[in-house]
């Protein structure tokens, strides 16, 4: 049975995907000439990844995953939205590049994909909308070839603690909220309700080890990966508040490795 919070978020999303795609700042137009939406951070810690198979968790309308296939990968990409796979579907198609697009509730996955992968890749602004970690730990094992790796690199959890939203870093109960501005266009108000889940880094490096998963590097950053609010600045590639890198992290990245 779906989890209700998810099919809350998935509704959601359906409508937040068409914003973003039709956004400047995804640029979908320089895509289809040829643009590379990954970071430098996670093309670095990934390294070259021709002729490997990859899969993509919430992998939105695509646009990551189809970069990923430019640089070599054979790729596969999930995601909940039901208008983002229709979206990465035709995206694919004006890029001119292979790719398999599956919609599913990444937590839902195992069964409905066959095959195994040599990468498996999440990345901003998405472990937040899971209600699960070590469900999510137990589909990235179940999925990962011997000796595969898996690699996240996202929001860190302790941002939280500086959210007035939120009433711990270690909160238990999820943030609900509706009638809230998209965090792309704010002139796009989201009436439906969306559900974010908070996980301390404990609870997610302890998911993977639990799930028989080795834990072979974790970074923090003191850069995030979009302006949170308007006085937000862009350098290199990266987004920083207002005065500067804060005294605390703002990103996080983790390698896992299945064992052979």
């Amino acid at each position: 049975m779906p989890h209700p919070d998810h099919e809350k978020n998935r509704i959601s999303w359906n409508d937040m995907v068409e914003v973003h795609f039709k956004h400047r700042d995804h640029n979908v137009r320089e895509f289809i000439d040829g643009y590379n939406s990954l970071h430098r951070i996670e093309q670095a810690e990934i390294g070259d990844v021709s002729g490997k198979t990859l899969l993509h968790l919430q992998c939105q309308f695509g646009m990551d995953t189809l970069s990923w296939a430019r640089k070599g990968a054979l790729v596969t990409g999930v995601d909940i939205s039901d208008n983002s796979i229709i979206r990465a579907n035709q995206l694919k198609e004006m890029a001119g590049l292979e790719a398999d697009f599956v919609r599913c509730d990444v937590l839902d996955l195992i069964g409905a994909i066959d095959r195994k992968f040599d990468i498996i890749f999440q990345s901003y602004g998405a472990y937040m909308w899971l209600s699960d970690m070590n469900r999510l730990a137990r589909v990235v094992a179940h999925y990962l070839k011997p000796g595969g790796l898996f690699y996240i690199i996202d929001q860190h959890p302790i941002t939280a603690v500086f959210d007035d939203d939120y009433t711990s870093y270690f909160q238990v109960e999820p943030l609900r909220y509706s009638n809230s501005p998209d965090y792309m266009n704010r002139n796009h108000i989201i009436k439906t309700e969306l559900v974010e889940h908070q996980h301390t880094l404990s609870t997610i490096i302890n998911a993977f080890i639990d799930a028989g998963l080795v834990i072979e590097k974790l970074r923090e950053y003191d850069s995030g990966y979009y302006p949170v609010t308007e006085e937000w600045y862009e350098k290199d590639g990266s987004w920083y508040p207002p005065g500067g890198p804060p005294k605390y992290p703002l990103m996080f990245s983790l390698k896992v490795r299945k064992p052979l």
